[in-house]
């Protein structure tokens, strides 16, 4: 045994529950081995009498955002002094979470943007921010929206903190989606609190050369990420669930919130969680290459203060370098039972991962064009597959690369009824049914979309399509998998044998799944007025936000993404056709129409939405005729004139254009 002396950890955690009971208040970052990185009473429920308007606004705000009216409100309430004289250190973080809160509504309850916050939030929110020794942007912090966002729902103060027994001190829409997601981030928090303990524990242990000490700290550590990890089945995406979250509403009214202001600035995004840092420390990361690595490098020193100095303490004596100089097998297992059970395929960010990707992938095909940590992209631009990697890339970082686990072919299945790319799209919706392809062969999923793990929004989104890539990065390597995919195999997927138009077959299948993708977003996007007459003629009527979404959605797909795909790549195929058949192309231009065309002024939002779902299936009828005559005709379909015709025809509903004018170039003379 060694030379006992306290370890680093020890005295920065005693000093950090001692300040907290000292000051009165928690503003420095709580910290306790009760409760961990959670406060060690319960936040605060009110402000000070003097700033009680900011509650009252506060508790408003879900009937704001419901009707569109956040910015009059707030424009309306009056400006509150929050310097040291006005407004108590005691009352900061409940002033911070307020604010913030406010001010998110404001800038995100509507488009477009604002040009600015209003005074009544602007000036005292940076007053508090400065006190709190935060950076100067205006943007929420992870302790505003999650540490301090919580009450118990019987007033109590008690252990375990477990989200069904917690409600939101701040909701802002009040939905399922808003409290299930957030709180669920407290309960882990809360039963990752013994982590703290554990971690002193381990470092004190390595300081006396105490093995058997560090081993059943190690141990510790990898129960409590068990308990965690299944803390994530709480976000369940499946309806009808005690805990479910609805990817579509999610990403209709949740997941814009916390987005910051502009590019560049760090949101309260998962990275932002102490709890990695805590782990990446004791575990000794070394790499932060990834984008991931490096945000969550800027989020660690964005950290309260105690935060900080508990992590630089954690670091001070490393647990590797301990086992490195010892010959003991038991420890080098139970250390690397601890990093599976962190960062291993089935450990807790791989089940992290498995459990965002489907609500990111649903996220993004409705609209969400930027995450709180800065993933940006249309729904053409498949962005969850780039946040998916990064999540992979940033869990690799941490460990040996692990990967997605085997690919998901090497199973033999029956060879079933061949089926083609155009029958394959067509199946993606309730008349048809949901298809979808894996390593070559066509799954109907129709019955099973109600039980799928990842709910049925994430199935609808990539029905019709190839959905092999989705498929590997959720579920390859998980056992049962073969089995699932028998029982709902139909057929392999077949394509056409081609030598001449081969390169035109794979741009116009290319063509018809980009199309049927768009075609997946608009009903998703839609879907979030379902049950009003937004979607059905005898529908209730629409809450304000559910119109200004729909409209917003309208707007989008009629006047951005439909005439991008029509000059992007369905003018582009038709020149190819011209092409293959070896006819002068000089270019090929749209004459688009006014937004709107074809509905007079003043038309209701669904029939805008109605106009968009049959421009699409009109875009669709050709691209999968067109695909059908390359089954029929094989190579011969280049000298046939049904593929030019169909892609002429095709442009205009897309583009929603009045003309499609075809310029051929000048024989050679």
């Amino acid at each position: 045994m060694g030379v006992h002396r306290t370890a680093p950890a020890a005295r920065v955690l005693a000093s950090a529950q001692e300040a907290g009971a000292r000051l009165g208040h928690e503003n420095l970052g709580p910290l306790s081995a009760g409760r961990g990185f959670l406060p060690t009473c319960p936040p605060l429920t009110e402000l000070p009498e003097s700033h009680a308007c900011w509650d009252e606004a506060a508790a408003r705000l879900p009937a704001l955002v419901r009707d569109v009216a956040v910015r009059e409100a707030l424009d309306r309430l009056p400006v509150l002094p929050a310097g040291p004289e006005a407004l108590p250190d005691a009352a900061l973080q409940r002033a911070a979470t307020v604010l913030g809160l406010l001010g998110h509504s404001y800038w995100h309850c509507h488009t477009p943007q604002p040009a600015g916050l209003p005074a009544s939030v602007a000036g005292p929110w940076a007053e508090v921010r400065r006190r709190l020794g935060r950076f100067p942007e205006p943007v929420l912090a992870y302790p505003d929206l999650i540490v301090h966002n919580w009450r118990f729902a019987d007033g109590r103060n008690a252990l375990p903190l477990v989200s069904e027994d917690l409600r939101l001190l701040v909701p802002v829409v009040d939905n399922e989606e808003e409290r299930v997601f957030y709180l669920t981030q407290v309960e882990i928090l809360a039963r990752c609190a013994p982590l703290v303990g554990a971690v002193v524990d381990a470092q004190e242990a390595v300081l006396g050369d105490d093995a058997e000490a560090l081993r059943d700290a190690l141990d510790t550590v990898t129960a409590v990420l068990g308990t965690a990890a299944r803390s994530l089945r709480l976000i369940d995406p499946r309806p009808g669930g005690r805990t479910s979250v609805d990817p579509v509403v999610w990403a209709k009214t949740v997941a814009p919130l916390a987005v910051p202001f502009a590019a560049g600035v760090l949101g309260p995004s998962g990275t932002a969680s102490p709890v990695f840092t805590l782990l990446d420390a004791f575990l000794g990361r070394r790499r932060h290459d990834s984008q991931l690595g490096r945000e969550i490098l800027l989020h660690r020193r964005s950290h309260p203060p105690h935060w900080r100095r508990f992590l630089d303490a954690v670091e001070e004596v490393p647990v590797s370098g301990y086992l490195a100089s010892r010959s003991r097998p038991d420890l080098v297992d139970s250390f690397q039972a601890v990093r599976e059970a962190y960062a291993g395929a089935d450990g807790f960010l791989g089940r992290h991962r498995r459990r965002v990707s489907g609500y990111l992938a649903v996220a993004f095909m409705v609209g969400r064009g930027l995450t709180i940590g800065g993933f940006a992209g249309s729904p053409r631009e498949l962005t969850w597959h780039t946040v998916d990697s990064a999540l992979t890339e940033s869990r690799d970082e941490r460990g040996p690369g692990r990967g997605a686990g085997p690919p998901v072919g090497g199973h033999v299945r029956p060879t079933g009824r061949a089926i083609a790319v155009a029958a394959l799209a067509e199946h993606n919706d309730e008349e048809h049914g949901w298809w979808v392809a894996v390593d070559g062969r066509v799954h109907d999923v129709t019955g099973f979309l109600r039980r799928h793990p990842g709910g049925p929004a994430v199935l609808r989104a990539h029905a019709g399509l190839d959905a092999t890539a989705a498929f590997g990065r959720a579920h390859a390597g998980r056992p049962g998998m073969a089995h699932l995919l028998d029982g709902t195999d139909i057929g392999p997927l077949t394509r056409p044998v081609l030598v001449r138009a081969r390169a035109l077959h794979d741009a116009w299948t290319g063509a018809l799944a980009g199309l049927v993708h768009l075609q997946n977003a608009f009903r998703l996007d839609r879907s979030f007025g379902r049950g009003t007459d937004l979607c059905e003629a005898d529908g209730d009527r629409p809450s304000a936000l559910q119109a200004d979404r729909a409209a917003d959605t309208a707007a989008r797909f009629a006047d951005e993404h439909l005439p991008r795909f029509a000059a992007e790549v369905l003018a582009p195929l038709a020149g190819s056709v011209l092409l293959e058949r070896q006819v002068p192309l000089g270019g090929i231009r749209t004459g688009p129409g006014r937004p709107g065309q074809g509905l007079p002024p003043g038309s209701s939002i669904r029939r805008r939405l109605d106009l968009v779902e049959r421009r699409i299936a009109a875009t669709k009828a050709h691209l999968v005729a067109g695909a059908r005559c390359f089954d029929t005709w094989g190579d011969a379909v280049l000298d046939r004139g049904d593929l030019w015709r169909l892609a002429a025809e095709a442009v205009p509903p897309c583009a929603g254009a009045a003309t499609v004018a075809v310029h051929r170039g000048r024989p050679a003379c």
